[in-house]
């Protein structure tokens, strides 16, 4: 047999649906219960960049949105901040290369 989950309402304190939005005996809106997620999330946005932060927040979003917000915006700018380091390093190695290559351009 299945175990119905229950809550009690904020307001009244009716015995009412642990997925239940709003109380049916009062009408009060219901906080919405937040699941523990895992800092381990972190990886994604970490090693994925962007695509791993809203891979993290779509799966997150509605066991904890406030975390959820964070992977998405920990992926924005890390990928930024990678992105910046990547076209530093190419910038250095074109010059290297072409003062290597042409000592004589530049005087």
């Amino acid at each position: 047999m299945a175990e119905r989950k229950t809550k009690y309402c904020s307001n009244c304190g009716e015995e009412i649906d642990v997925r239940a939005k709003i109380c049916v005996k009062c009408g009060v809106e219901q906080a919405p219960l937040l699941e523990k997620v895992s800092s381990i999330w972190y990886l994604l946005p970490f090693w994925f960049m962007i695509i791993g932060g809203i891979i993290a927040w779509f799966v997150n979003k509605d066991r904890d949105p406030k975390k959820a917000r964070n992977f998405l915006i920990f992926g924005a700018i890390w990928s930024v901040i990678v992105g910046i380091i990547y076209v530093l390093f190419i910038v250095v190695l074109i010059t290297a290369i072409s003062s290597t290559t042409c000592p004589s351009c530049y005087p």
